[in-house]
């Protein structure tokens, strides 16, 4: 009775187990098939513009969401709709229990009359078996399981269960009855020892027309949401991308006149605030650096028209006195020409190594390490002491262990120009003072010194004071120092010696270097005294020509500072004059 009907519980093959047991090559390919696809799809997402993109993950976030909650709610209803109609349908049973009636046919042959509820209806004996109705036009057969007869058996229990007939899905309880003898028609001796149980079906049609009617509201509410979440995206999308359309727009700007002065406007302090920012730090960065190379180039086109000329002049004059054998210059006038070429031509290779110096507007590509200034002093000394000797100035040098983190190179250059500048400007037979500590590089000579308005553009590019225009030189030396010592963090400063001459001031930040222990002095047991130290960032910063160093207490150069004689070994540091042969 049961074998022609379906229940829902019934399992089925999976589609995916079907395709599966078909061939290991079609799943394979159904793979790279989908990985395909999917690559399609990132790549046609890619090509749409930002405010679209956003506008698609809202709308999709939006139907995740309503997907989410209409699930929920379908299945919230139908659960609450099944609820409902177990209880309704079990109420039913309990009535039909209580009138449905029995007629006894030929005497043994029980029949049952249904009562005309409208729902189909069966009577199970204890054995399993369906008493038969009377009217066999309005029987329907139900399924009858083990928990049906146990029901009837026992005539305790109810059940309630989800079954298919005739392709439609019912739900069917099962409630016990116990006939009473009230309930045969024209029976005498009505049976009294009956076991029965009463089925009673529900369609569930009525249910899933409700699901299905609030699934189509439910999809009409969601694609009005979705699409108004997508339309509120772009238009949220376009508000909140208007600064980086602004930025965009002054990139533009910029590409197409070149000029870096049009900033992005920034509003607010949130992250396209701080990119608008940054952009505008960028383009006044390439301002800046736009504008020194135009006033490099300005500036150099200046200052090699001048040497530029002379020496096309007196090209031209040698040409024409080796062309004219009667008009040949004297040979003491031709040496001094020629003399005068080889000096332009020096002065002129100077200058285009300068410019090519300052022209590179980067950071330099020398690696930063931990160094003692002292020695990168002494480089630069022997190298400036070669170009001494012609004049017969003699450097004196006095240093004390100072550490800094820098560029060993960098700082040499820095250094040698300070001393090529000393020497080029100190007369004959004269001494130049050298000394370095504490972070410190001072340089005097005894020169005629610089005038108190041009200690402030001394290290400015191409300037030479109105005293240093008779003599050779670029007026790039000093700002190739100013540019290293400023890409050290440093400072460097231009003053007046006590003597009268020239006193540049370079310093660096300091850095935690090694220590060093100095021997003590022979016959003595105590320490050896402090090393000399500078005027130094403790210490407020000394006028023009007065002392800049200070020596240990007691020490008997101590109130000529700028004169003393560093060599003693007390003072912990280290005098060299560069008069002595050998090694320093």
């Amino acid at each position: 009775m049961t074998g022609g009907l379906d229940l829902v519980g019934e399992s089925r093959p999976a589609p995916a187990a079907v395709a599966t047991a078909a061939g290991g090559p079609t799943v394979g390919g159904s793979r790279a098939a989908t990985g395909h696809g999917r690559r399609r799809r990132r790549h046609w997402f890619s090509r749409l513009a930002l405010r679209n993109r956003m506008a698609v993950l809202v709308g999709i976030a939006v139907t995740c969401g309503i997907a989410v909650v209409a699930g929920v709610a379908l299945a919230a209803t139908n659960l609450v709709l099944r609820n409902s109609i177990d209880t309704q349908l079990l109420q039913q049973a309990e009535v039909a229990a209580n009138t449905t009636q029995f007629f006894v046919a030929d005497g043994h042959k029980l029949l049952v009359l249904t009562p005309g509820i409208g729902l189909p209806l069966q009577v199970v004996r204890s054995d399993g078996q369906p008493v038969p109705p009377y009217n066999k036009l309005y029987s329907v057969a139900l399924p009858i399981d083990s928990a049906d007869v146990a029901i009837a058996q026992n005539q305790t229990g109810q059940s309630v269960r989800t079954i298919t007939l005739g392709g439609k899905e019912y739900r069917l309880a099962t409630v016990p009855l116990q006939p009473s003898a009230t309930s045969f028609l024209l029976t005498d001796h009505p049976p009294t020892d009956l076991q029965l149980g009463l089925q009673l079906a529900r369609p569930m049609s009525d249910v899933h027309q409700t699901l299905r009617e609030l699934a189509l509201v439910m999809l009409g509410v969601g694609l009005f949401g979705v699409a108004g979440s997508m339309l509120a995206g772009m238009f949220v999308a376009r508000a909140a991308l208007k600064p980086v359309d602004a930025a965009a727009a002054a990139a533009e700007h910029v590409a197409r006149t070149q000029d870096l002065s049009a900033l992005i406007p920034v509003t607010g302090t949130d992250e396209i605030a701080r990119l608008a920012e940054s952009l505008n730090s960028m383009l006044r960065a390439l301002e800046a650096s736009k504008a020194r190379q135009r006033q490099l180039v300005d500036d150099a086109s200046h200052e090699l028209r001048t040497p530029l000329t002379s020496l096309r002049t007196n090209i031209e004059l040698l040409i024409r006195s080796e062309a004219n054998p009667t008009r040949a210059l004297p040979a003491a006038d031709r040496a001094a020409l020629l003399s005068d070429v080889d000096g332009q031509m020096r002065e002129l290779t100077g200058l285009v190594s300068e410019l090519v110096e300052l022209a590179r507007d980067e950071a330099p590509v020398e690696e930063v390490e931990r160094l003692d200034l002292a020695e990168v002093v002494a480089a630069a000394v022997i190298r400036a002491r070669r170009r001494a000797t012609t004049k017969d100035i003699v450097i004196e040098v006095t240093s004390a262990p100072s550490w800094v983190d820098g560029r060993p190179n960098l700082l040499e250059r820095a250094v040698t120009n300070l001393l090529d500048n000393a020497v080029k400007f100190s007369p004959a037979n004269s001494t130049i003072r050298v000394r370095t500590g504490a972070g410190e590089v001072i340089v005097s000579d005894e020169g005629p010194g610089i005038a108190p308005a041009d200690q402030q553009h001394v290290f400015e590019r191409f300037y030479r004071s109105a005293d240093a225009r008779s003599l050779p030189g670029s007026g790039l030396g000093l700002a190739i120092v100013a540019d290293a010592v400023r890409a050290h963090g440093g400072t460097v400063s231009a003053g007046t010696a006590p003597g009268g001459g020239a006193l540049m001031r370079m310093r660096l930040p300091l850095a935690a270097g090694p220590l060093f222990e100095l021997p003590a002095p022979p016959g003595t047991g105590s320490s050896p005294p402090a090393a000399p130290t500078l005027g130094g960032s403790d210490a407020p910063p000394p006028a023009d020509g007065q002392a800049i160093w200070s020596r240990p207490p007691g020490s008997p150069a101590a109130d000529n500072p700028v004169d003393a004689d560093w060599s003693d070994p007390g003072a912990g540091g280290r005098a060299d004059t560069g008069r002595r042969p050998g090694p320093r």
